[in-house]
């Protein structure tokens, strides 16, 4: 898999290097410490994989992406620790390395480069992370993975998420997809936006909510007459939440 590192520090690109080096069929044809130098490189040698930073000294990752002329990659970003990027990625099912980077984590993630996606998959993935990082504030696109099927989908169509296990079923207004990945990791990702934890196995959008029926102890009524449990624990929240999100 010929791969090209992007990154502004020499050391980082040689330890990049080094891990590298350790993986059969990785073979390396290129560094580039800036967004000017990448984008000529990338689009002169045409690499499998590419190992890329976000902050460089003229510019960023995602301004390498939007420059290029050549799309059969794949890309895997290394970053430090900032909460906004790292959600980002989520939304968009992008893979990430964080600084000081973990060799284990690092690959991992080669492993799932090499093995698990398409380049295909990745550009409309790469499309939805630049539209997050630009656009709207207050629906994100998503891209929800099935073994069929790569999903992308806006934040604000989706009605509630349900647990089952490992898994978790996502509703929209008339259909349902059962995802791989935990409740709790929808609710990380949702966070900041109009979705609410109203019980431990049911995170609604509060804007597709009805009503709030008393009897039996109390329970949500969603716009498509489905009854969601509400811990007791969460009812003053709830309702402060709802006034919130309506006026």
């Amino acid at each position: 898999m010929k791969t090209v590192i992007v990154d502004d520090r020499n050391s980082i690109r040689e330890f990049i290097t080094q891990l590298l080096s350790n993986i059969n069929g990785i073979e390396v044809v290129g560094e580039a410490e800036n967004v000017t130098n990448a984008i000529s490189l990338i689009n002169k040698t045409k690499p499998e994989l590419i190992l890329l930073d976000i902050q460089l000294p003229d510019g960023n990752g995602f301004e390498i992406l939007e420059g290029l002329t050549y799309s059969d990659y794949k890309v895997i970003f290394v970053t430090s620790h900032e909460e906004f990027a790292i959600k980002a990625f989520k939304y968009s099912a992008l893979d990430y390395v964080v600084k000081p980077i973990e060799p284990e984590v690092f690959y991992s993630a080669i492993e799932k480069a090499k093995t698990h996606f398409s380049a295909g998959d990745q550009q409309l993935k790469i499309k939805s992370l630049i539209e997050n990082l630009t656009g709207n504030k207050t629906s994100k696109k998503l891209v929800l993975n099935t073994q069929e099927t790569v999903h992308v989908v806006n934040s604000d169509e989706i009605s509630r998420c349900e647990s089952d296990g490992s898994y978790t079923l996502v509703y929209f207004q008339e259909r349902k997809i059962m995802i791989s990945r935990k409740l709790k990791e929808f609710e990380e990702m949702l966070s900041g936006l109009s979705f609410y934890r109203s019980h431990r196995s049911h995170l609604i959008n509060l804007n597709c909510v009805d009503r709030y029926e008393k009897k039996d102890g109390g329970y949500i009524i969603m716009k498509d007459n489905t009854s969601i449990p509400l811990s007791s624990a969460k009812k003053e929240e709830f309702f402060e939440l709802l006034v919130a999100i309506n006026s």
